[in-house]
């Protein structure tokens, strides 16, 4: 399909401490500007981080895999959040780069990953100085509706995002370590972003760039830095998948039971409690946990509170609810499409 944008649209916006509330907002209203049409938007995500502290194996079991990228997300911070965003038409409507706070001289990374995002242009000592708070930048993405199960509901569009998604709920879970199994992590993330694709399904084999080129996708901004990587791969995805559709099969999503009470017992017994999320003030979002005392405020994350919500609001929506059967159909059919692995069957929640 032909990707229509102004040249402004694909400027890249730079966001720091000092305008990260204005430029979240931009994103939230790019992301939720009414349309006709019945698709949504879709938004594509990038992350820069500072390298591997265990190597992921390159095949191997879905499980192994994953093991390898919980130890790596566990251990390391997110460098760079890149969002790009399209509307239901195949319309480029903006392009921002978080700059998380990140402190070479304390925190983790591999010398050769930092030399070489040094060199695509991340500057290291300005994100020691101005960077984004994580727990800041976390918070308002577990508050906003770019996240959850609802009928605004975005598609996330990422290529090889395993690492892309894991930062992501490293991030909206104040940096709780990541669940202990691929099963649980897919329903947690299923929770936060139920529409997803990942390019990688239909293109097995090439860098981003070199795929790029050949599909005639021009490159704007520095390779390796995570807005101009977020818009690259929003731009490839509308040329070679399309926009998101409910009458394509590669965008429908995989409707699987599970059972909550199973994964509830599993979250809980590896540490995924209620504790941390007191750390959160009160939001605009309030969800009672059934058999567990109901501290207040409670602000639970997207990964568990689309699970066991009864009751939905936000002041963005113009509708603000979803009734209790809604509520318990979220979890018992979790809407999913591609996930961060690339293949249907890895994505599907399996108990």
């Amino acid at each position: 399909m032909t990707v229509s944008a102004s040249a402004d649209n694909r400027v890249v916006h730079e966001v720091w401490a000092k305008n990260f509330a204005e430029e979240f907002a931009a994103l939230e209203t790019a992301a939720l500007k009414e349309s006709h049409e019945d698709d949504g938007y879709t938004l594509a995500l990038d992350m820069e981080f500072p390298g591997f502290v265990c190597e992921e194996p390159r095949t191997g079991a879905e499980e192994v895999r994953y093991q390898a990228v919980r130890m790596n997300v566990d251990r390391l911070r997110p460098i760079q959040l890149g969002v790009a965003v399209a509307d239901p038409s195949g319309s480029v409507c903006g392009v921002w780069s978080f700059n998380l706070k990140f402190d070479v001289e304390r925190d983790e990374h591999t010398k050769k990953s930092v030399a070489f995002l040094r060199a695509a242009g991340i500057d290291f000592p300005r994100h020691a100085a101005e960077g984004i708070e994580a727990s800041t930048l976390g918070r308002r993405l577990a508050e906003s509706v770019l996240v959850g199960q609802h009928s605004h509901s975005p598609c996330w569009v990422t290529f090889s995002g395993s690492y892309d998604f894991g930062y992501l709920l490293k991030l909206m879970t104040f940096n709780h370590p990541l669940p202990r199994d691929v099963d649980t992590f897919n329903l947690a993330l299923s929770a936060f972003c139920p529409w997803r694709h990942d390019l990688r399904g239909e293109l097995p084999h090439g860098s981003l760039d070199a795929l790029a080129r050949r599909h005639g996708v021009l490159r704007r901004g520095a390779a390796h830095t995570a807005g101009s990587d977020a818009l690259l791969t929003l731009e490839l995805c509308l040329r070679v998948v399309g926009k998101p559709s409910g009458a394509d099969s590669r965008w429908a999503p995989s409707q699987t039971d599970a059972n909550w009470d199973l994964h509830q017992n599993k979250w809980y017994s590896q540490g995924w409690d209620l504790g941390w999320d007191s750390r959160w003030a009160a939001s605009a979002w309030s969800f009672p946990f059934p058999g567990l005392p109901s501290p207040s405020p409670l602000p639970p994350p997207w990964w568990l509170a689309s699970a066991l919500w009864s009751t939905y609001h936000h002041p963005s929506l113009a509708h603000g609810g979803l009734s209790h059967h809604h509520a318990a159909a979220a979890i018992t059919h979790p809407s999913t499409r591609l996930g961060p692995w690339g293949t249907p069957d890895m994505q599907r929640v399996t108990v």
